[in-house]
């Protein structure tokens, strides 16, 4: 498939080294021109302006740190017509040492879970905002109950939400910690997952989940969102948008699934505190070091 390559500049930012590729043509993308924003540093990131939506990609991590759209009911509509196109592929325009490759991601146990979802695009003449869709740039290792079920389902609701409005701004994004897991040494896994939403002229929110099997996610608004993932995903909106969160939809089940349930985030992050807990102690288990010496037998 083409793709077209863009020079990038490098600019410089709070948050470290960062590069931007194809920017001026992003604006349509972010609520009121406005990219997203870091709060916290997060080591050398780049950002890319594809077909249908802008990615910063962490090239520390090598993994996203979040990606913009600009969601319309029609798009939406007309995505739903079109095959999938699942031909994930390495990002050429960013450097082999800080992107994530398709061998990375091999018998790892983790789903490719797109953070601008492939489902979102719709391009009759060739399906390019779907194929740009499926750059690893745009991709995360994610626990496949959590791409195929909850997570999912969320991304469903926005559609829908995307339909009844006409227009929605979508930012979604991942949140990794100080010392991620990573996949061969290289690309980092999130803990959490997360996606903002604003509608025009009525308010935003974000729904946040953990990257684990677990039917459970909040509702926060965009400045409680900010504080927990250390990224603003539109900050050009007003301080009462920012602090309350519009009622956003529960996530869509797909038939004969079960229904997410909400939590508060305090809940959340302690659910994963209580898993983190019960994974230690099982390592340190006699069972765990028996599981290990039978498998050091077949190495």
């Amino acid at each position: 498939m083409l793709r077209h390559f863009l020079f990038a500049g490098l600019i410089s930012t709070a948050a470290g080294f960062a590069y931007a590729d194809g920017s001026a043509t992003c604006g349509k993308l972010f609520l009121n021109s406005t990219p997203p924003s870091l709060v916290t540093a997060q080591g050398r990131t780049r950002q890319l302006c594809l077909s249908s939506y802008a990615v910063l990609s962490n090239t520390t991590l090598r993994a996203p740190q979040w990606s913009a759209e600009r969601l319309t009911g029609d798009a939406v509509m007309s995505a739903r017509q079109l095959a999938r196109d699942s031909d994930f592929y390495e990002e050429p325009r960013l450097p082999p040492s800080g992107r994530a490759a398709l061998a990375d991601f091999a018998r790892s146990g983790y789903d490719r879970g797109h953070l601008a979802p492939s489902g979102d695009f719709a391009d009759k003449a060739g399906q390019a905002g779907q194929a740009d869709s499926f750059s690893l740039a745009n991709v995360v290792p994610q626990d496949p109950a959590s791409n195929r079920r909850l997570w999912s389902h969320i991304e469903t609701s926005t559609r829908r939400l995307a339909r009844q409005h006409g227009v929605v701004y979508v930012v979604t994004g991942a949140v990794y910690g100080p010392a991620p897991l990573r996949l061969r040494d290289r690309v980092a896994v999130p803990r959490y997952l997360w996606k903002a939403i604003a509608l025009p002229n009525a308010g935003a929110a974000a729904y946040i989940a953990r990257n684990d099997g677990k039917l459970l996610y909040s509702v926060v608004s965009i400045e409680e969102l900010a504080r927990f993932a250390g990224v603003d995903p539109f900050p050009a909106l007003s301080r009462s948008a920012r602090q309350n969160a519009i009622d956003l939809p529960p996530p869509t089940p797909h038939p004969g699934e079960k229904t997410g349930r909400l939590a508060p985030l305090g809940t959340l992050t302690k659910a994963e505190s209580s898993g983190e807990a019960e994974a230690t102690r099982f390592q340190d288990s006699p069972a765990a070091r028996f599981v290990m010496a039978v498998a050091a037998l077949h190495f």
